[in-house]
């Protein structure tokens, strides 16, 4: 016992520098995985004997782990390559195919693939990415990394590592988990457009969709190749025909790349289910995300039900949301898109309730297929990507319909710079698309947006007559009430105001300026050089006495000194709004303090 002693005081005095830095380091790998919810990759050095992981290639045979690291040859950590990343769809030949139909997969049937038969199963949530954690590359082989997310704006190498089939956290409101939904649901068809998508990225949203909805629903998943030159897509349809249900995954192949919208509309073309979702390629449903959307539209017909988004981060894949909170979409002038939260008016007598929206993002969304068609759908003669969003969310609430945030509808979504080119550049496209919209559906206030943008303005668009007519046919209401009824929070800065412009201070020879805030929590207001922007200094006195912006009013801050407050940007609706008085001798005079603008 003695010598035991002995030894182990030898070695902590020899070596306990080191003993200190692997307990520091265990500490805060634990600490992270427990704490920070990730989980770190390392890949093995040793040259004799590969390191085995379940990445992407165990994943596609079946939780079978495989060697996909190859031995470093040599000391450069240059030299580390993961072989994951050139076997994409490959399918051993001792794997099991998926022989089962559609009908026999919604008759609940086993289908052969472990990805769907074994989802959910004990353990799961301890495979690298489960439960939604991210994952962190070290001693990984940095200028590989950098080119990867340079290309694909996403990491795919830890995408290749997280099994396709991930269990993530459950991420509803409360309340959620206590509704019920009735059985005779709408079926849906899913479309899912992808360009150059990473084969994992991709079939992880395919496969989140098939093992968390209910099969019954679950008509068909349409994806639409819009031209993609990626060498590890090629096998794609095989792995499809092997690995799903015949009839479930439906693969449309563009012979070019003709972008988001048209890949959209061809997929629209193809599905006969009830309902359509339209999807990007790079999601992850969570928890009974289909039917409170299948129940919004199949209550209303004119109702389009959109989920709420929750983030998955593209370094590391790890899944989060904010809990108990809900998101909406609004938009400005500067046709910026944003989000924000709930006014209370807008919340119904339990958080659960469906809740207005102004705006939609381009994908999670669910519309009646019949609806969608009778709307005019997509806007075909809008180049490639952008727009459209705002586009239909006009379209909807001025021609009958209404848009609705779903509470219980949660789906992860990979918040990533756009890895596309775009012809002519990506400000052209958008810009084009935005003023086709605008020219159809704004009437006169397209004024501010030109006021910002006077190229716009100029832009030949293309006809427009398909689209006015739909306009026509469908007997929709002016662009004002919209802006009344739907969306009061954006200004209109020259109706209904004794005054209107730039708040200049002439002996500064600054203006006011709101810093192109967008949102609704206060904010500072600014003294900044004049640049003839309305979208940053564009003010108005209305009516009522408020000093209003693009998105807030200007009021004080409550204050015991009295003799200098404080003015900051807050929500004009949320809020009670400070009340002004515009003098003869041009100033600004709060009402309440009597004290002027500074």
């Amino acid at each position: 016992m003695q010598r035991a002693t002995a030894l182990l005081l030898f070695i902590w005095r020899k070596w306990k520098f080191i003993i200190l830095v692997l307990l520091v380091n265990f500490a805060f790998m634990y600490f992270a995985h427990l704490v920070l919810n990730v989980t770190f990759f390392k890949p093995k050095l040793n040259r004799d004997e590969p390191m085995q992981l379940q990445g992407m290639n165990g994943m596609l045979e079946g939780f079978k782990p495989e060697r996909i690291i190859r031995s470093v040859k040599g000391k450069e950590e240059s030299n580390l390559h993961i072989r994951a990343h050139n076997v994409s769809f490959r399918i051993p030949e001792d794997s099991t195919d998926c022989k089962i139909t559609q009908d026999q997969f919604q008759g609940g049937e086993k289908t052969g693939n472990p990805l769907i038969d074994n989802y959910g199963l004990a353990g799961h949530e301890l495979t690298p990415g489960g439960a939604g954690r991210g994952v962190v590359t070290i001693q990984a082989d940095q200028s590989r990394l950098d080119q990867v997310m340079e290309e694909f704006r996403v990491n795919t190498l830890v995408s290749d590592v997280i099994p396709l089939n991930r269990v993530v956290p459950d991420s509803r409101i409360n309340g959620c988990a206590n509704l019920s939904y009735p059985a005779s649901l709408p079926n849906v068809s899913i479309i899912i457009p992808f360009y150059n998508e990473w084969p994992s990225v991709l079939l992880r949203t395919v496969y989140s969709i098939v093992n968390r909805s209910p099969r019954h629903l679950l008509h068909q998943i349409i994806l639409v190749d819009d031209g993609s030159s990626l060498e590890n897509l090629k096998s794609l349809p095989d792995y499809i025909d092997y690995k799903f249900p015949k009839g479930l995954v439906t693969l449309i192949r563009l012979p070019q790349r003709m972008g988001l919208i048209a890949a959209r509309m061809k997929g629209v073309g193809a599905a006969t289910g009830g309902v359509l979702v339209f999807f990007d390629s790079h999601m992850e449903v969570n928890v009974d995300w289909l039917e409170p959307l299948l129940f919004e539209v199949s209550n209303n017909r004119s109702t389009v039900a959109m989920a709420t988004l929750d983030y998955i981060e593209p370094d590391t894949f790890l899944y989060h949301y904010n809990v108990n909170y809900l998101t909406r979409y609004g938009w400005s002038w500067n046709m910026i898109f944003f989000e924000t939260f709930f006014r209370a008016d807008q919340i119904g007598s339990k958080t659960t309730d469906p809740r207005p929206g102004p705006s939609m993002v381009g994908a999670a969304f669910a519309i009646d297929r019949d609806y969608f068609n009778y709307l005019g759908g997509y806007d075909q003669n809008m180049s490639v990507w952008g727009g459209e969003n705002l586009e239909m969310s006009w379209r909807v609430w001025l021609c009958g319909g209404r848009l609705m945030h779903v509470p219980c509808s949660r789906i992860g979504h990979i918040a990533r710079a756009q890895p596309y080119s775009f012809p002519g550049g990506r400000k052209q496209v958008t810009n084009f698309n935005y003023e086709r919209a605008i020219r159809v559906w704004m009437g006169n206030y397209s004024r501010f947006v030109h006021s910002i943008d006077p190229e716009m303005e100029t832009l030949d668009v293309g006809d427009l007559t398909d689209r006015e007519d739909i306009k026509s046919k469908l007997k929709c209401k002016d662009f004002k009430w919209y802006l009344d009824n739907v969306w009061p929070e954006l200004n209109i800065y020259d109706e209904t105001v004794q005054h209107w412009g730039m708040v200049k201070n002439t002996a500064m020879n600054l203006c006011l300026d709101n810093d192109n805030y967008l949102f609704q929590a206060k904010s500072p207001a600014f003294l900044k050089s004049c640049v003839n922007r309305i979208d940053l200094q564009g003010f108005s006195l209305t009516q009522a006495g408020h000093l209003r912006t693009t998105l807030q009013c200007l009021t004080p801050l409550e204050s015991e000194n009295q003799e200098d407050l404080q003015v900051m940007l807050r929500d004009c609706l949320v809020e009670k709004a400070a009340t002004w008085t515009y003098t003869e001798e041009g100033r600004l005079v709060h009402t309440e303090s009597g004290l002027c603008l500074d």
